[in-house]
């Protein structure tokens, strides 16, 4: 027990954690989440989310990984999968936060990443393991590319219930870090923010717990919570408040 206990702690998912769905485990649903108003905020708000799990011989589409995306996977040989994929980039609204309406912040409007991943499944005694290492770039010009190094260990498996531990790191560019939590000299006069150019490296660390609960032949109850740590020259940035975030989420999602 104190084993499989330890390897689910160093393992590295949000939403539904994937080693316990077989690829022909598909539903779609909507859920509830509560979220900083931005990376680096202090404060949180409540929107919605969707949940996402299709996969067919060679196009998927997902939410399991920390994102929407989708794509195309190709299972060469053995346990790894590696793929491409188009992934919403999640943005930054002013009105969202106080902070940013007081210091007159401009919105940064979602976006779409193209990018490559490599993902594998393996057993370690009783305790399944999923890994992924994925490569996104920016599908707009100088919002730059992040690489993700993520995993996911089974922690309970009984009757109904089914829960997972995770992390995540995420490493940006000097233009994806730029983007979210420079400010240029333009903006310092219009905003009264210090100006900031962080550079290359880890932008968070992630750490949480997510689940499911069957609620009946075609219902599935989902629900996590995650840690973000920002790092390196995220937690630097005028705009970060608070270097740790919490967000949670719960919803259903119809199985078929």
């Amino acid at each position: 027990m104190k084993k499989t206990f330890f390897l689910a702690l160093l393992a590295m998912g949000v939403f539904r954690t994937p080693v316990h769905a077989g690829d022909d485990d598909k539903y779609v649903g909507l859920g509830a989440r509560l979220r900083p108003d931005y990376a680096g905020a202090a404060n949180s708000r409540v929107d919605a989310i969707p949940y996402l799990r299709l996969y067919g011989d060679h196009f998927f589409g997902r939410t399991t990984q920390g994102m929407l995306e989708g794509g195309w996977r190709t299972k060469p040989f053995g346990s790894l999968v590696f793929g491409a994929q188009l992934a919403y980039e999640e943005g930054r609204r002013t009105d969202d936060s106080g902070f940013l309406r007081e210091h007159g912040v401009e919105n940064l409007n979602p976006s779409a990443s193209l990018g490559v991943h490599a993902e594998g499944d393996w057993r370690l005694g009783p305790v399944p393991l999923n890994a992924l290492l994925r490569y996104r770039h920016d599908a707009q010009a100088g919002h730059g590319e992040q690489a993700d190094l993520r995993a996911t260990a089974g922690l309970l498996d009984w009757r109904r219930v089914r829960a997972g531990l995770f992390t995540q790191l995420t490493w940006s560019d000097g233009d994806a870090m730029r983007r979210y939590f420079g400010v240029t000299p333009a903006q310092a006069s219009i905003t009264g923010l210090p100006a900031y150019a962080p550079g290359a490296g880890l932008r968070s660390a992630d750490v949480g717990l997510v689940g499911d609960v069957d609620l009946g032949r075609h219902w599935l109850g989902l629900w996590g919570v995650t840690r973000e740590r920002l790092l390196s020259g995220a937690t630097n940035s005028p705009l970060t408040l608070d270097r740790v975030n919490w967000s949670a989420h719960a919803g259903a999602a119809y199985r078929f």
